[in-house]
């Protein structure tokens, strides 16, 4: 997960992965280790999440990590990634979180952040292969799914890299002409920036 880019226009996008099409977890580069969900981990997730500028300030950060503990703590900890260096210091966190952008509520992929000291060392990768054989171990719908935005283009460059396929059709607050045009969008900025 890179950096926003605040410089391009907000467009919401969903994009969607099949079922087992990830084979084979992709293994951490050996200067990092997973480490089990704690709650001590919260100011450094919340820092973690403010750096890649997935909230504005470190406390709305707190208050989604909060919120998520209280709606379902024993989930959350099960399917929420952690990624310390070498020095333990949390460098990458993903999970499995409840999304609503369809009728029914389903899981997604959510909060996938990489510290700018640690990116382009495959930490994203490796824990998105891990997450999405995690989905299928669980019962629910398909496909995998997750939203992302055109200010994000690093990130869904590497989502389409594992197999993740823009989704065009309707979603809640979202005609299929609109998502159709917003994939238009995004896939000319990913040509601008490629």
């Amino acid at each position: 997960m890179t950096v926003l880019d605040t410089s391009i226009p907000y467009e919401k996008v969903l994009m969607v992965m099949a079922r087992k099409t990830i084979r084979k977890e992709i293994e951490l580069n050996p200067e990092f280790h997973y480490v089990e969900f704690d709650e001590s981990l919260k100011e450094a997730w919340c820092k973690l999440q403010t750096q890649v500028c997935l909230f504005e300030n470190i406390d709305e950060a707190r208050k989604k990590w909060d919120s998520m503990l209280t709606r379902d703590k024993d989930f959350f900890s099960k399917h929420f990634l952690f990624v310390a260096n070498e020095k333990d210091e949390l460098v990458g966190s993903a999970g499995l979180w409840y999304g609503n952008d369809f009728e029914d509520s389903r899981l997604r992929v959510h909060y996938v952040a990489v510290s700018l000291s640690a990116q382009h060392k495959k930490i994203a990768q490796a824990m998105l292969t891990k997450l999405c054989m995690m989905y299928d171990m669980i019962p629910g719908k398909y496909p995998l799914y997750l939203a992302t935005q055109s200010q994000s283009y690093g990130a869904i460059k590497l989502y389409s890299r594992l197999g993740f396929t823009p989704n065009l059709g309707a979603y809640k607050g979202c005609t299929e002409q609109k998502s159709k045009n917003a994939w238009q969008n995004v896939t000319e900025i990913l040509r601008c920036k490629a």
